[in-house]
């Protein structure tokens, strides 16, 4: 059984075949196409049928350029197919890019809308999504 840091670290390296980089955690620092993994409000008693087996509720944040909205939009919207090279979902979900033993089950459950963000002079288009990892 992983542990928190652990399953956010490899959450970010399975992102990272798709987006090319992601960290394990909230950056000020980004330089798109980036992304970033974090933990979202979870109830931390959560066991599966009374087993040690817990659930960590992640999301994953991609963000691309935004010079205009149009582009930014569908820049974001390859990352949001079902399936293929540049879907965030089924990179994540595919077991075969976990480390073996640290997770027992992935899931990404909810695909967010997409939104703007600005840091100083830069803007960017940004786009989470949540999953679940049974540790």
């Amino acid at each position: 059984m992983g542990d928190t840091n652990d399953a956010l670290e490899a959450l970010a390296d399975v992102v990272a075949t798709v987006v090319g980089r992601a960290k394990p955690y909230l950056d000020e620092n980004i330089n798109p196409p980036d992304a970033q993994c974090f933990t979202r409000t979870y109830d931390p008693r959560l066991t599966l049928g009374g087993s040690p087996k817990r659930m960590l509720a992640a999301s994953v944040r991609v963000f691309v350029k935004r010079i205009d909205l149009r582009s930014a939009q569908l820049s974001i919207r390859n990352y949001m197919d079902q399936a293929g090279e540049t879907s965030i979902r089924a990179a994540v979900e595919n077991g075969d890019l976990w480390p073996d033993g640290l997770i027992d089950d992935v899931e990404v459950v909810q695909v967010g809308e997409p939104f703007e963000v600005g840091t100083g002079d830069a803007a960017y288009f940004a786009i989470d999504f949540d999953v679940d990892i049974i540790l």
